[in-house]
């Protein structure tokens, strides 16, 4: 339906996403929600296949987004210094065996 999909077919006004346990969910599917400026709510826990590098990139694309769920997300890291900036908005921070626990705001 081209008058509520944008002209390149994103959804611009898509509010929340669950993707959870999207085990082959990459960066570049990541790459793909840029264009939903509207996204607020986005839930990525159990994605093993995302990096902190795209969801980095995810967070600079989507300034409305405030609520993000990464539990599970193994290859999510927040020691890397050039990137820690990023996540800081996202207040609660736990880290289990597996990787990052959560992020959210």
């Amino acid at each position: 339906a081209a008058g509520r999909d944008g002209p390149d077919g994103r959804l611009p006004r898509l509010e929340a996403l669950l993707l959870m346990q999207c085990a082959r969910l990459t960066d570049d599917g990541l790459a793909a929600l840029h264009g939903c400026a509207c996204l607020r709510r986005l839930n990525l826990a159990m994605c093993t296949g995302v990096t902190e590098r795209g969801v980095a990139a995810l967070i600079d694309a989507l300034p409305a987004l405030d609520d993000l769920e990464l539990a599970g997300c193994s290859r999510v890291r927040l020691d890397v210094p050039a990137l820690s900036a990023k996540f800081e908005r996202f207040v609660e921070l736990s880290e289990d065996a597996d990787g990052l626990d959560a992020v959210q705001g």
